[in-house]
């Protein structure tokens, strides 16, 4: 029976400050690995965002923003290679994945870089998104404490190719306590990473029916445990 594999966790260069690689150049390199499609999730305010959102209008913010992920969809469609917009929001390095929301979505609501996290995540909630908490338990010098926020998350990335094994097995854990589905993320940032993601029977056509496919656990994990 046919597959499809999916990346939930990529950055861009034109997004992403920490990215090397177009959206559509990691079109091509996931498309040679076999996948069907990922989740663009530059990093969004308050994280290694490639956007000055303090500075810049936010309809212009927000356009580069996006650029990313919309070079990645142009090339996705020529080569029919699905691509699902995301954003990953931070607050003091706690980082979410953000599913579900949209270009539209983010130029209605600038007030989102003045509020804090538990009020963003409750306003990304009340707007339909879905909240993956993304490599809950990361251990590095720039993150000064551990925030877990169960009732304002949806699923938790239990594997983290950038992470190492015993972070990941903290993240199932939490993952199991609390009876979050979860997700796997290469957290690609090149042409030259190890994808991991989901594997499911399904095709999702949008994002919607890619949160679905969490929601109702019909995947299994992609989990690349060789480091380049």
């Amino acid at each position: 029976m046919r597959t499809w594999k999916y990346e939930t966790h990529i950055h861009t260069r034109q997004g992403s400050a920490c990215g090397r690689n177009t959206g559509a150049e990691m079109v091509d390199y996931y498309r040679s690995l076999g996948f069907a499609g990922f989740i663009v999730t530059d990093h969004f305010i308050g994280g290694n965002t490639a956007v000055d959102f303090n500075n810049l209008p936010w309809e212009e913010a927000v356009e580069q923003f996006c650029s990313g992920y919309e070079d990645a969809k142009r090339r996705g469609e020529e080569i029919e290679f699905d691509v699902f917009f995301g954003f990953e929001y931070a607050y003091d390095a706690t980082e979410f994945l953000i599913l579900g929301l949209n270009k539209q979505w983010l130029l209605e609501n600038p007030q989102i870089i003045r509020m804090d996290l538990k009020r963003a995540l409750e306003h990304f909630k009340k707007s339909g998104g879905f909240i993956i908490h993304a490599h809950p338990f990361r251990d590095r010098d720039y993150i000064d404490m551990i925030r877990l926020l169960p009732d304002l998350t949806d699923a938790v990335e239990v594997y983290n190719y950038a992470n190492p094994d015993e972070v990941n097995e903290r993240a199932a854990v939490y993952a199991k306590m609390y009876g979050f589905r979860g997700t796997a993320g290469g957290d690609a940032h090149c042409i030259r990473s190890k994808p991991s993601g989901i594997e499911t029977r399904k095709r999702a056509h949008t994002i919607h029916e890619f949160i679905n496919i969490i929601q109702n656990g019909e995947y299994s994990l992609i989990c690349t445990n060789s480091k380049v």
